[in-house]
């Protein structure tokens, strides 16, 4: 009985130390992203482990991470339509130093695309 109650008292949920996050990366309000394909990283900044995709869902990564702060590292090419309905793709890159990834359930953060070319 009492192995029980210790054992149940060390218990913490999963919940508690994953968060949802859903990073988006923008290109402005003049451009409508189509499609990325390239590679994020994402580096824990207190454990410095990196957490590596490449599964966009348009211009958005949705992932579960330990919550944390973390820096990202987001390189590929982007095809996107401007305001004359153009077709374009080119290389790009977004980067930030801090995100903060730190609440229970479900956190945001938004990425400006940089292009190469």
């Amino acid at each position: 009985m009492i192995g029980c109650c210790a054992v149940s008292a060390c218990h913490q949920d999963e919940d508690d130390i994953f968060a949802a996050a859903d990073i988006t990366l923008s290109a402005g309000d003049t451009v409508t992203i189509e499609r990325i394909q390239g590679t994020a990283s994402l580096t824990n900044l207190n454990s410095k482990q990196v957490t590596t995709t490449s599964d966009f869902d348009v211009a958005t990564l949705h992932l579960t991470l330990l919550r944390s702060s973390y820096s990202a590292d987001v390189e590929g090419l982007v095809r996107y339509r401007n305001a004359r309905g153009e077709v374009y793709t080119r290389h790009m890159r977004a980067h930030s130093d801090y995100i903060a990834l730190d609440k229970k359930g479900s956190n945001q953060a938004v990425l400006d695309i940089i292009f190469l070319e």
